[in-house]
């Protein structure tokens, strides 16, 4: 069941869509700079975290633009908090996304063989976490009823990531032979960077949910 749009509002709905699809965006970005850092094209690397502030600067005008329009009055007041609310949380994940790719290209953590890989994919799933979240938000005004089904999945792949994050903090700490210890601590730094956008997904996600809550009361 949607929720029920006035005609001045379906022009915002479309806003909060394509601000949800650029956030989309800038996460692939950073997740295509983690994989090229990863096979060590740092050049090419860095050139996708440059493309990725790009995307994170048109979700952030995007935002502004939603934002305004909504506080000229569209949605019913006690949506239209929640929303900004949740909005706010979608675009952290932006934010926190163009951090993580900042961290490789200006610290350039030297990132042994042994967690490649699990790196690489705590970066699929993060990715595929984006989509899921990208989901609730479309869902929010198609299908409410799906909003937790996919709030229930992006915790799910967020608790997936942070499996893998463990599981190469373990490595870092107990696994490998690294001499220097500000070295293990750049790559803790690394996975935290990696692991927190997902974190950011989740609460955005648990957000949203509320206000499917909400439309269904």
């Amino acid at each position: 069941m949607p929720l029920f749009i006035h005609k001045k509002e379906k022009h915002i709905v479309e806003l909060i869509k394509k601000h949800a699809d650029q956030v989309v965006e800038t996460v692939g970005l950073i997740r295509q700079a983690i994989d090229l850092y990863l096979d060590g094209d740092k050049e090419e690397s860095k050139k996708y975290t440059k493309m990725a502030h790009k995307a994170e600067e048109k979700a952030d005008i995007i935002e502004r633009e939603v934002d305004k329009e909504m506080f000229e009055g569209a949605f019913m007041p006690s949506i239209r908090e929640v929303l900004y609310v949740a909005l706010d949380f979608v675009d952290k994940v932006a934010n926190r996304a163009e951090k993580t790719g900042d961290f490789l290209t200006l610290i350039h953590p030297v990132i042994p063989d042994e967690i490649r890989e699990d790196v690489k994919k705590m970066g699929a799933l993060t990715y595929e976490c984006a989509e899921k979240l990208r989901d609730c938000v479309y869902h929010l005004f198609e299908d409410v009823k799906k909003v937790y089904e996919d709030s229930v999945k992006v915790e799910f792949l967020e608790g997936e990531v942070d499996k893998y994050a463990w599981k190469v903090m373990e490595t870092i700490f107990e696994k490998l032979d690294i001499k220097k210890f500000s070295e293990r601590m750049m790559l803790r730094e690394m996975v935290i960077h990696i692991s927190s956008m997902s974190n950011k997904m989740e609460d955005a996600s648990d957000k949203i949910d509320i206000i499917s809550l909400k439309m269904r009361l």
